[in-house]
């Protein structure tokens, strides 16, 4: 729909410039205006809101869009592109390292790409503009498609135009990938196709690669808010970026009359990972007496990358007096009895104190197999520490050991530490539960046959295999095959029989997930190339398959030539000659290479037609007769006769 006009409103109501019949849309939803060139969009106080690029905009402000945004309003999507009014444009001429040109000598059509690679952000767009100059006699129009990279992120604002002859028209593509934390960092190499509607299997490749960088983004909360007496801190982290985070943490007080016993060292999260840490509130000095405190107090995160952000969350601590009143009171009967317990202990009347663990910890919840697990406990009264591994023995340590080294190359998978003390005849064992995962390896990605024959007909096996992720997906088959596929796929697999046409080179890409949402991709290329056959004999081409069409030219004897398509009735085979003419001589008269079946290329039903045939029909003309000759008539002269006077007597 193109929008004309300075303002432009959009809702359910018959009275708005574009009306959305749904229930999901307001009556008057969002309106757009273009003043002096700029376009900006402002919500009516929609009930469900409108969207750009997932953020929903504040009710009657206005926002400016630019190039190529995403708006959702109700459960529609909708793709604003600014529309360039000029068909042509002279074509660039500046001197750019990075501009491409791309011209092959039997096309009618060139291109020119002002980029050789564009450095992308999520939730940020890049744009590259495409030229595309008609050097033929007459008017194409032509489509322009983008390969390589995931659904959605490649958005063009001319897909379909038509260029004038020995004009030039420009096409805007605007890359933009949505801001999500498993969009990993990576370099995606990219295709931007464009072929004439009249000639299909001309098509001009511009390579580009789309470099995508990482984001940062990070949150932080506390379990609660308000720490009671000798209660410990939890502290929920969530890296939301699609890098690596480092992490610190430390905590301050503005009264400074507390400690904090946090985590040292550097906490490491994976894109997308959540963590849970623990720690304590400690008084730098305990009052004796009175009533219990409250003490604000932060903790900071700061991140230990190149931006070195911080980001803190406020809470309160509650902290008791070392004594109450009462306390004091039964301090004396306490004294007293520990005197005689005193005594009894003396004289072996006591029972031994039981032994403790407490405060089992480790330093991840969440560690890549091979990473050495630390594992922390506080023990009282044991003589030996013992180490289970899902309640299988580990190690054995003396009673007054606190931590151990864990080596996780051998574990996987949910697993639970055990620490178990003896001490005084009895046993006591604390546990705490810990996620090893496996390092994801694309260890093989391919496609058999890896190299396909223009044109023809070909049933491939895709094949992976990647140990650690959860979950596959292959891109890229769409544009080989219309037959339905799985969206996910497990860690190893195949997927068997896959028929379908190449056109040109097909690029599959795959993108792996472990269980902690770590990301793995990779990249496999089926390579294309033409189908060929020799003539037997001198060989006459013709318009259309058909001994009546047109002549247009011969193929000599020996002759080793390109062939696209076939009839619909297997009779003939069309000739790609080197000038990009099309041919169609007989299939008996060629012998094609044993790469291909010749049955398995594609068959053209829409061909041109015979001339008319000329039958001559005879039509008996009469034959005269010839009479014989009428007779000469001979004329005689006559003599006149002489008056002769007589003389009467």
């Amino acid at each position: 729909v193109t929008l004309n006009g300075q303002t432009v409103s959009v809702g359910r109501a018959a009275g708005n410039t574009v009306v959305l019949d749904t229930e999901t849309v307001s009556r008057y939803h969002f309106s757009m205006t273009n003043e002096h060139g700029v376009v900006s969009i402002t919500d009516l106080d929609s009930e469900n809101g409108t969207y750009i690029d997932s953020i929903r905009l504040p009710s009657n402000e206005a926002r400016v869009l630019d190039g190529v945004e995403e708006i959702q309003a109700g459960h529609l999507r909708i793709i604003f592109t600014a529309l360039d009014e000029s068909p042509t444009a002279p074509m660039p001429l500046a001197n750019n390292d990075d501009t491409q040109r791309i011209e092959l000598e039997e096309a009618t059509f060139r291109l020119q790409i002002d980029a050789t690679k564009l450095d992308v952000w999520p939730a940020a767009s890049s744009s590259a503009e495409l030229s595309i100059t008609n050097m033929g006699e007459e008017t194409q129009l032509y489509n322009v498609e983008v390969a390589g990279l995931p659904r959605g992120w490649a958005r063009i604002n001319r897909p379909r135009l038509e260029v004038e002859p020995n004009e030039t028209a420009n096409v805007l593509i605007n890359i933009k990938p949505p801001r999500r934390y498993d969009n990993a960092p990576t370099t995606y190499p990219t295709q931007v196709n464009v072929y004439a509607d009249e000639r299909p299997d001309m098509v001009l490749t511009a390579p580009l690669d789309v470099r995508i960088h990482a984001f940062s983004g990070f949150g932080m909360a506390l379990a609660r808010p308000f720490v009671e007496n000798r209660e410990s801190i939890r502290l929920f982290l969530h890296n939301q970026g699609s890098g690596p985070l480092g992490i610190k943490l430390h905590g301050t007080s503005p009264s400074k009359t507390v400690s904090f016993q946090l985590p040292s060292g550097i906490l490491r999260l994976a894109p997308g990972q959540r963590m849970q840490v623990t720690g304590e509130v400690v008084p730098r000095q305990r009052a004796m007496l009175g009533q219990p405190t409250v003490h604000r107090f932060d903790i900071w995160a700061q991140s230990q990358g190149p931006a070195k952000f911080m980001a803190a969350v406020s809470g309160k601590a509650e902290i008791a007096p070392r004594f109450k009143p009462w306390q004091l009171i039964a301090a004396g009967g306490i004294a007293v009895s520990l005197l005689l317990l005193g005594i009894m202990a003396f004289i072996g009347l006591l029972t031994p104190r039981p032994p403790v663990i407490r405060d089992v910890t480790v330093n991840s919840g969440q560690l890549e197999q091979g990473e050495t697990l630390i594992l922390s406990w506080v023990a009282e009264n044991t003589n030996d520490i013992n180490i289970r591994v899902n309640q299988a023995p580990y190690l054995t340590l003396p009673g007054n050991s606190n931590h151990v080294e864990i080596d996780t190359s051998e574990l996987s998978g949910d697993i639970v530490l055990t620490v178990q003390g003896t001490g005084n005849g009895e046993t006591v064992e604390a546990s705490v539960p810990v996620y090893i995962y496996r390092e994801m390896v694309v260890e093989n990605f391919m496609a058999d046959p890896g190299n396909l024959v223009r044109y023809v007909v070909t049933t491939i096996t895709v094949s992976w295999d990647v140990p650690g992720a959860t979950t596959v997906e292959i891109n890229g088959l769409e544009a080989f095959t219309n037959a339905p596929l799985e969206d996910v796929y497990g860690p190893s697999g195949t997927i068997p029989g896959v028929s379908g046409v190449a056109s040109g080179p097909i690029i599959l890409a795959l993108r792996a997930e472990d269980a902690v949402g770590n990301v793995a991709e990779d990249t496999f290329t089926l390579t294309v190339s033409d189908a060929y056959c020799v003539a037997n004999t001198q060989v006459t081409l013709r318009e259309g398959p058909n001994p009546n069409n047109q002549q247009i030219g011969t193929v000599p004897s020996g002759e080793r030539v390109i062939v696209d398509a076939q009839d619909g009735g297997a009779g003939w085979l069309r000739v790609v000659l080197p000038s990009g003419v099309y041919g169609w001589g007989e299939r008996g008269f060629f012998t094609c290479d044993e790469g291909f079946r010749v049955e398995e290329l594609r068959a053209i039903l829409d061909v041109p037609a015979p001339l008319p045939t000329m039958t001559a029909t005879l039509v008996p003309t009469p034959t005269p007769t010839l009479a014989p000759p009428s007779p000469t008539p001979i004329i005689v002269p006559t003599v006149a006769p002489v008056a002769t006077n007589t003389n009467s007597q």
